[in-house]
């Protein structure tokens, strides 16, 4: 376990406090080195072997689209969760045990977070778009409906919404918002009701190297090399590492060199990946061509690769 002394904020601090105990591993990563440019802050290992990366905000207004999404791909690319933690949404003060949605990301108050890890609560009510709904045990609901003796009409008519709304709860279809659920549970009982993941992998969509804008010719280079070699490629902007290189057989983290990088920029984003590919327990280089830069890190003791010593390892 990984954090450092110095550089976080108060926020932060909290989330380490609250949630180091309940973890196997957790680390913190101090790449950039302002909090609010980073779409990363933690990587922590639950104690069922489950990865987690979470992103800590006051205000979840606060955070930047890209943010989110950058978060939302590089978990979905490590095979992650990807949570965000916050206190508020808009200055209006998060509710404890409801999971909020922020750019397809689940989101939660540091207090949920503790308690789900601790085992005192779980999460049934969930944001959708402009709606709070209630996760739904489809088989139970209706394993319940059956024992009671209500057919789909009775319990339509009891609960005030249509035949169809019913058959498609059962379903898996449609969620009921709060106040259908709560008419449910007293009809039918409270295991009906299911718990949201809140560390669930978050869905993405697949992206072609024409389609995102790299920070320089030898990102585009290797993203494409890569992808040839049937990598999902994901470019990171605001974090420890610029390529995920996702496979069913492999996962790679690339650290790549721009022209405008200072030496000591690069030096703190490769160790920060290295703690990165330490918790993931994935391969990490760092890709310089310059041979004096490279000579330059490996006397700090920092590996590092040209691009084609990269791909060649890619081939073996």
């Amino acid at each position: 376990m990984w954090v450092s002394s110095g550089g976080l904020s108060e926020a932060l601090y909290k989330v380490i406090g609250s949630i180091y105990k309940y973890v196997d591993d957790l680390v913190v990563l101090e790449y950039p080195r302002r909090l609010h440019r980073r779409s990363i802050d933690v990587v922590t290992r639950l104690r069922d072997s489950r990865l987690v990366l979470l992103k800590v905000t006051d205000d979840v207004e606060n955070l930047s689209r890209q943010d989110v999404r950058e978060l939302r791909d590089v978990a979905s690319a490590l095979s992650s969760g990807a949570l965000v933690v916050a206190d508020y949404t808009g200055g209006l003060e998060f509710v404890d045990e409801v999971a909020y949605e922020v750019c397809g990301v689940k989101a939660v108050n540091v207090n949920t977070l503790e308690r789900v890890l601790a085992g005192e609560a779980n999460v049934y009510i969930y944001q959708s778009g402009d709606m709070f709904k209630v996760k739904i045990d489809e088989e139970a609901m209706r394993r319940r409906r059956v024992e009671k003796g209500l057919s789909l009409g009775e319990l339509a008519q009891r609960i005030r919404v249509s035949r169809r709304t019913v058959y498609e709860y059962e379903r898996g279809y449609i969620e009921p918002t709060i106040d259908k659920a709560e008419k449910l549970v007293e009809l039918l009982g409270e295991e009906i009701l299911e718990s949201v993941d809140i560390f669930e992998r978050p869905k993405t969509s697949k992206h072609s190297v024409e389609e995102v804008a790299f920070d320089s010719r030898e990102e585009e280079d290797l993203a494409r090399r890569l992808m040839e070699r049937n990598f999902r490629v994901v470019h990171a902007k605001k974090t420890t590492v610029d390529i995920v290189g996702s496979r069913a057989d492999k996962k790679i983290l690339l650290v790549v060199r721009h022209g405008r990088e200072s030496f000591e920029g690069l030096k703190l984003k490769s160790m920060n990946s290295r703690r990165l590919a330490r918790i993931l327990n994935t391969e990490n280089y760092v890709v310089v061509d310059d041979r004096v830069v490279k000579k330059d890190l490996e006397g700090e003791g920092i590996e590092a690769y040209t691009r084609n010593e990269v791909v060649e390892l890619l081939n073996s």
